[in-house]
């Protein structure tokens, strides 16, 4: 897939996340649906809102000749800023990410850091404060357990609990993946040493957001997909109702991952879920 091509379609007027991802599963590249007749395109992208107008426009020489042109500077200028747009397609597109639906699943992935730390699915941390202390415990003992097996461990991009992760995998020397609630120009400030230590051991950081993009409360619902998406397993703290680990956590168990909670006394399981004994768990086939 062309991830200018990618781009271009989603700064286009009326073009969302599911449209795009209509139109790219179709034609990975402009040339591939101009190659196609009008009539075609029409018929494969039917549904999309306003299909006869979308067409009109992906038809448009001039207008999207301008906005492929944008979107390859673009591209070009966040290589100069070692930032990698990742599309379906490339060699280190998690695979994981295509079980979302096209409503959540991102169209493109900016990543800053090794992207072959996204070589294989890893393991998800999902920790909320307060966290009990052998809670806290359990987590970075299933952390280093994960990054002694070279497994990646698949975290958010926040102070607190995510920076305690972050650190692990810098001092282990192994990969970190981190997942950001923003674009990666608005990282929370006091995350960034522990994310840029991170990088620096072979770790990525990824955001489905343009660069400049939030912060933004609902945007946590999508960092939480994608970072549970990331992952063969998950181990989480029991969520509050109508949270983003909540969501993800419901996603999760449902698409098959197994999900694993920190021990919390007799507290119940959540459905899909199984008490984390041991975080050799987490390590075993």
């Amino acid at each position: 897939m062309d991830p200018a091509f990618a781009l271009a379609l989603l700064a286009l007027d009326g073009v969302g996340r599911v449209t795009a991802h209509r139109v790219l599963e179709r034609f990975p590249t402009w040339e591939a649906l101009r190659a196609c007749p009008r009539e075609q395109v029409l018929v494969r992208v039917k549904g999309a809102p306003h299909a006869e107008r979308l067409v009109g426009r992906l038809f448009d020489e001039a207008a999207m000749g301008e906005a492929l042109g944008h979107a390859r500077a673009e591209i070009d200028a966040l290589h100069g800023k070692q930032i990698a747009v990742l599309t379906p397609g490339h060699p280190y597109w998690p695979a994981g990410l295509n079980d979302l639906s096209r409503g959540d699943r991102p169209v493109v992935l900016y990543a800053f850091g090794t992207t072959a730390a996204l070589a294989r699915p890893g393991v998800a941390f999902f920790g909320q404060a307060p966290l009990p202390g052998p809670a806290f415990e359990a987590a970075q003992e299933g952390a280093r357990a994960c990054l002694a097996a070279g497994i990646p461990v698949v975290v958010g991009a926040r102070p607190g609990f995510d920076v305690v992760l972050h650190k692990l995998g810098a001092e282990a020397g192994a990969p970190c993946v981190m997942v950001a609630a923003s674009g990666l120009a608005r990282v929370d400030g006091p995350a960034r040493p522990s994310i840029s230590a991170a990088v620096r051991a072979g770790g990525v950081l990824l955001s489905p957001f343009p660069l400049p993009h939030g912060p933004f409360p609902h945007d946590d619902h999508e960092r939480a997909l994608v970072q549970a998406a990331l992952a063969a397993k998950i181990l989480f703290t029991v969520p509050r109702e109508g949270s983003a680990v909540a969501r993800a956590l419901a996603w999760a168990a449902e698409a098959g991952r197994r999900c694993f909670v920190f021990p919390d006394g007799d507290a119940p399981l959540p459905p899909g879920a199984q008490r984390l004994d041991d975080p050799a768990q987490l390590v075993a086939p």
